[in-house]
Protein backbone atom coordinates (compact mmCIF):
# COMPACT_ATOMS: atom_id res chain seq x y z
CA UNK A 1 0.00 0.00 0.00
CA UNK A 2 0.94 3.53 -0.86
CA UNK A 3 0.74 6.40 1.56
CA UNK A 4 0.21 9.68 0.37
CA UNK A 5 1.80 12.41 2.60
CA UNK A 6 1.62 15.90 1.90
CA UNK A 7 1.72 19.06 3.48
CA UNK A 8 -0.51 18.99 6.14
CA UNK A 9 0.42 15.14 6.69
CA UNK A 10 4.42 15.92 7.48
CA UNK A 11 3.67 15.88 11.54
CA UNK A 12 1.28 13.11 11.16
CA UNK A 13 3.99 10.75 9.51
CA UNK A 14 7.53 12.11 10.99
CA UNK A 15 8.36 9.00 12.16
CA UNK A 16 8.26 7.46 8.33
CA UNK A 17 10.05 10.60 7.00
CA UNK A 18 12.89 10.15 9.04
CA UNK A 19 12.84 6.62 8.19
CA UNK A 20 12.85 7.88 4.36
CA UNK A 21 15.79 9.59 5.37
CA UNK A 22 18.05 7.32 6.79
CA UNK A 23 16.78 5.11 4.02
CA UNK A 24 18.12 7.49 1.46
CA UNK A 25 21.35 8.30 3.59
CA UNK A 26 21.91 4.43 3.70
CA UNK A 27 21.64 3.77 -0.61
CA UNK A 28 22.51 7.21 -1.98
CA UNK A 29 25.36 8.30 0.36
CA UNK A 30 26.92 5.34 1.82
CA UNK A 31 25.76 2.71 -0.76
CA UNK A 32 26.27 4.73 -4.13
CA UNK A 33 28.92 6.96 -2.74
CA UNK A 34 26.39 9.89 -4.12
CA UNK A 35 27.72 13.58 -2.81
CA UNK A 36 24.58 14.91 -0.78
CA UNK A 37 23.87 17.09 1.75
CA UNK A 38 23.73 14.77 5.04
CA UNK A 39 21.95 15.58 8.90
CA UNK A 40 23.35 13.41 11.10
CA UNK A 41 22.28 9.99 9.29
CA UNK A 42 19.92 11.74 7.08
CA UNK A 43 20.18 12.63 3.83
CA UNK A 44 17.86 15.53 2.86
CA UNK A 45 18.73 18.32 0.35
CA UNK A 46 16.76 22.29 -0.46
CA UNK A 47 13.92 19.75 -2.30
CA UNK A 48 12.67 18.30 1.14
CA UNK A 49 10.26 21.40 1.61
CA UNK A 50 7.26 21.51 3.69
CA UNK A 51 5.14 21.85 -0.14
CA UNK A 52 6.87 18.53 -1.15
CA UNK A 53 4.57 15.57 -1.56
CA UNK A 54 5.93 12.29 -0.34
CA UNK A 55 4.77 8.75 -1.19
CA UNK A 56 5.85 5.69 1.01
CA UNK A 57 5.15 1.67 0.18
CA UNK A 58 4.39 -0.37 2.96
CA UNK A 59 2.80 -4.21 3.78
CA UNK A 60 0.54 -2.45 6.49
CA UNK A 61 -0.08 0.46 8.17
CA UNK A 62 1.84 -0.06 11.41
CA UNK A 63 4.74 -2.01 9.43
CA UNK A 64 8.02 -0.19 8.37
CA UNK A 65 9.04 2.24 5.02
CA UNK A 66 10.11 0.11 2.23
CA UNK A 67 10.38 2.55 -0.56
CA UNK A 68 9.64 6.00 -0.99
CA UNK A 69 9.84 8.82 -3.96
CA UNK A 70 9.22 12.62 -3.43
CA UNK A 71 7.01 15.01 -6.21
CA UNK A 72 7.18 18.68 -6.17
CA UNK A 73 5.74 21.01 -8.61
CA UNK A 74 7.55 22.39 -11.53
CA UNK A 75 6.67 25.79 -11.43
CA UNK A 76 9.30 26.96 -9.24
CA UNK A 77 13.22 25.59 -8.54
CA UNK A 78 13.30 21.54 -8.91
CA UNK A 79 15.98 19.04 -8.76
CA UNK A 80 16.37 18.86 -12.63
CA UNK A 81 16.79 22.95 -12.64
CA UNK A 82 20.31 21.67 -11.36
CA UNK A 83 21.07 17.82 -12.60
CA UNK A 84 21.05 19.48 -16.43
CA UNK A 85 22.11 22.49 -18.41
CA UNK A 86 20.39 25.37 -19.67
CA UNK A 87 20.12 24.01 -23.44
CA UNK A 88 18.50 20.68 -21.87
CA UNK A 89 15.86 22.66 -19.76
CA UNK A 90 14.56 24.16 -22.61
CA UNK A 91 13.20 20.65 -23.78
CA UNK A 92 12.05 19.96 -19.89
CA UNK A 93 8.41 20.25 -19.85
CA UNK A 94 7.12 22.21 -16.68
CA UNK A 95 3.90 24.60 -15.18
CA UNK A 96 0.94 23.66 -13.49
CA UNK A 97 0.11 20.03 -14.62
CA UNK A 98 3.85 18.85 -14.61
CA UNK A 99 5.18 17.50 -11.57
CA UNK A 100 8.87 16.38 -10.78
CA UNK A 101 9.85 12.97 -9.50
CA UNK A 102 12.79 11.79 -7.49
CA UNK A 103 14.41 10.08 -4.30
CA UNK A 104 12.95 6.99 -5.55
CA UNK A 105 14.12 4.67 -2.45
CA UNK A 106 13.93 1.09 -1.55
CA UNK A 107 14.81 -0.09 2.34
CA UNK A 108 18.55 -0.90 1.89
CA UNK A 109 17.92 -4.11 3.63
CA UNK A 110 15.75 -5.44 0.57
CA UNK A 111 18.46 -7.12 -1.07
CA UNK A 112 15.97 -9.49 -3.98
CA UNK A 113 15.74 -8.04 -7.37
CA UNK A 114 12.37 -9.20 -7.67
CA UNK A 115 10.97 -7.41 -4.35
CA UNK A 116 12.98 -3.97 -5.58
CA UNK A 117 11.22 -4.15 -8.63
CA UNK A 118 8.07 -5.07 -7.31
CA UNK A 119 8.09 -2.14 -5.38
CA UNK A 120 9.16 0.01 -8.02
CA UNK A 121 5.68 -0.67 -10.02
CA UNK A 122 3.81 -0.06 -7.03
CA UNK A 123 5.37 3.30 -6.42
CA UNK A 124 5.12 4.36 -9.91
CA UNK A 125 1.47 3.01 -9.75
CA UNK A 126 0.77 5.58 -6.50
CA UNK A 127 3.08 8.42 -8.64
CA UNK A 128 0.04 7.99 -11.75
CA UNK A 129 -2.61 7.38 -9.41
CA UNK A 130 -1.84 10.77 -7.54
CA UNK A 131 -1.34 12.46 -10.50
CA UNK A 132 -4.77 11.76 -11.97
CA UNK A 133 -6.09 12.90 -8.69
CA UNK A 134 -4.86 16.03 -8.64
CA UNK A 135 -5.16 16.68 -12.64
CA UNK A 136 -1.44 16.45 -13.87
CA UNK A 137 -0.21 15.52 -17.08
CA UNK A 138 3.44 14.52 -16.89
CA UNK A 139 5.75 13.50 -14.53
CA UNK A 140 9.54 14.50 -15.25
CA UNK A 141 12.50 12.50 -13.73
CA UNK A 142 16.12 11.64 -14.26
CA UNK A 143 17.09 7.98 -14.30
CA UNK A 144 20.80 6.44 -14.34
CA UNK A 145 21.60 3.65 -16.46
CA UNK A 146 20.32 0.63 -14.09
CA UNK A 147 16.53 2.12 -13.77
CA UNK A 148 16.78 3.65 -17.49
CA UNK A 149 15.41 0.34 -19.44
CA UNK A 150 12.99 -0.63 -15.74
CA UNK A 151 11.20 2.34 -16.55
CA UNK A 152 11.13 2.76 -21.09
CA UNK A 153 9.38 -1.14 -20.80
CA UNK A 154 7.03 -0.28 -17.80
CA UNK A 155 4.14 -0.23 -19.52
CA UNK A 156 3.58 3.23 -19.49
CA UNK A 157 3.95 6.35 -21.95
CA UNK A 158 7.54 7.79 -21.86
CA UNK A 159 9.86 9.88 -23.50
CA UNK A 160 13.42 10.79 -23.63
CA UNK A 161 14.28 14.99 -22.94
CA UNK A 162 18.13 15.01 -22.42
CA UNK A 163 21.04 12.38 -21.81
CA UNK A 164 24.39 13.61 -19.20
CA UNK A 165 27.02 11.79 -17.01
CA UNK A 166 26.34 12.43 -13.97
CA UNK A 167 28.62 11.06 -10.36
CA UNK A 168 30.36 7.45 -10.72
CA UNK A 169 30.78 8.00 -14.95
CA UNK A 170 26.64 6.94 -14.56
CA UNK A 171 24.68 8.32 -17.48
CA UNK A 172 21.49 9.97 -16.41
CA UNK A 173 18.44 10.65 -18.67
CA UNK A 174 15.93 13.06 -18.11
CA UNK A 175 12.52 11.41 -18.98
CA UNK A 176 8.93 12.54 -18.95
CA UNK A 177 5.93 9.94 -18.09
CA UNK A 178 2.71 11.09 -19.50
CA UNK A 179 -0.12 10.12 -16.72
CA UNK A 180 -3.16 8.79 -18.08
CA UNK A 181 -5.93 6.33 -16.88
CA UNK A 182 -5.03 4.20 -20.24
CA UNK A 183 -1.01 3.97 -19.02
CA UNK A 184 -2.02 3.42 -15.72
CA UNK A 185 -3.88 0.47 -16.81
CA UNK A 186 -1.73 -0.98 -18.68
CA UNK A 187 1.36 -0.72 -16.08
CA UNK A 188 -1.09 -2.79 -13.77
CA UNK A 189 -1.88 -5.50 -15.83
CA UNK A 190 1.85 -5.83 -17.14
CA UNK A 191 2.95 -6.18 -13.69
CA UNK A 192 0.51 -7.83 -11.94
CA UNK A 193 -1.06 -5.00 -9.58
CA UNK A 194 -4.83 -5.79 -9.46
CA UNK A 195 -5.93 -3.18 -7.10
CA UNK A 196 -4.89 0.76 -6.37
CA UNK A 197 -1.75 1.46 -5.00
CA UNK A 198 -2.91 3.79 -2.86
CA UNK A 199 -5.38 2.96 -0.08
CA UNK A 200 -7.98 5.49 0.84
CA UNK A 201 -8.65 4.18 4.46
CA UNK A 202 -5.19 4.47 5.19
CA UNK A 203 -4.85 8.41 4.62
CA UNK A 204 -8.44 8.82 5.61
CA UNK A 205 -7.59 7.21 9.20
CA UNK A 206 -4.63 9.83 9.42
CA UNK A 207 -7.54 12.56 9.15
CA UNK A 208 -6.37 13.48 5.71
CA UNK A 209 -8.40 11.43 3.26
CA UNK A 210 -7.61 11.74 -0.49
CA UNK A 211 -10.80 12.34 -2.42
CA UNK A 212 -11.54 13.42 -5.85
CA UNK A 213 -13.92 16.34 -6.50
CA UNK A 214 -13.82 19.13 -8.77
CA UNK A 215 -12.94 21.66 -6.50
CA UNK A 216 -9.18 20.12 -6.42
CA UNK A 217 -9.16 17.80 -9.96
CA UNK A 218 -7.46 20.25 -12.69
CA UNK A 219 -9.01 19.95 -16.22
CA UNK A 220 -4.98 20.33 -17.65
CA UNK A 221 -5.69 21.63 -20.93
CA UNK A 222 -7.56 24.89 -19.57
CA UNK A 223 -6.29 24.65 -16.04
CA UNK A 224 -9.66 24.67 -14.54
CA UNK A 225 -11.73 22.17 -12.20
CA UNK A 226 -13.45 19.34 -13.37
CA UNK A 227 -17.09 19.14 -13.65
CA UNK A 228 -18.87 16.45 -11.35
CA UNK A 229 -19.08 13.95 -14.44
CA UNK A 230 -15.41 14.10 -15.33
CA UNK A 231 -14.00 13.94 -11.80
CA UNK A 232 -16.53 10.32 -11.79
CA UNK A 233 -14.95 8.95 -14.55
CA UNK A 234 -11.53 9.86 -13.49
CA UNK A 235 -12.60 7.72 -10.44
CA UNK A 236 -14.08 4.79 -12.70
CA UNK A 237 -10.82 4.81 -14.62
CA UNK A 238 -8.44 5.14 -11.23
CA UNK A 239 -10.27 2.13 -9.14
CA UNK A 240 -11.61 -0.38 -11.56
CA UNK A 241 -12.95 -2.52 -8.45
CA UNK A 242 -14.27 0.33 -6.89
CA UNK A 243 -12.80 -0.86 -3.60
CA UNK A 244 -11.96 2.47 -1.58
CA UNK A 245 -11.04 0.54 1.76
CA UNK A 246 -8.83 -1.81 0.28
CA UNK A 247 -5.66 -2.87 2.54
Amino acid sequence: MIFVVNAQDHSLFQAELVQMYRQRKAVFVDGAGWKLPVIGDMEMDAYDRGDTLYLLAKDQPEGQVLASVRLLTTTGTHLMTELFDAADRERMPRGATVWEASRFCTAPEIRGRRRRHALLWEIICGVMETGLLHGIDEVIFAAGRALLPLVLRGGWEVRVLARRLQQQDDEVTALAAAITAAGLRRVRYLHGIPVPAVRFNAISQCQHPLRIHSSTAVDSERATPLSLRQTAQIQHDILPTGDLAHG
